[in-house]
């Protein structure tokens, strides 16, 4: 039971009425039950995923999308590697740093950890 089905039931309780007015109220209760929509907002919006992935609007859409993902992805110049040989002033700053700070380079960066752990 709605709250405006609760509201009608409770004041046609507290006032008496005649025969038409209880009538009249009783045909006014049952017209709000047949206005008021049978599916929930819910049901109404939500339809099977399976029906949904089966469009092929959806789909082409899709592919688009990712398609056009990949290209701007792919636009640029990829970054350059850092080949060069360590440093012998980098060497020996390695070799100054504690457990914990070639612990924390290791973390941070492996690449440089490896290539001054092997002298260069």
């Amino acid at each position: 039971m709605t709250e405006n089905e609760k509201l009608a039931v409770e004041e046609t309780a507290a006032a008496p009425m005649g025969e038409q007015d209880a009538a009249a109220e009783a045909e006014k209760v049952s017209a709000e039950k047949s206005a008021a929509p049978t599916e929930t907002p819910q049901d109404a919006q939500s339809e099977p995923v399976s029906d949904f992935m089966n469009n092929p609007d959806v789909i082409a859409y899709i592919e688009n999308a990712v398609a056009e993902g990949i290209q701007k992805a792919l636009k640029g110049k990829p970054p350059k590697a850092n080949t060069a040989n360590a440093t012998e002033q980098e060497v020996k700053q390695f070799e100054k740093m504690t457990y914990k700070e070639r612990l924390n380079l290791f973390k941070s960066n492996p690449q440089t950890y490896y290539k001054l752990s092997k002298g260069g």
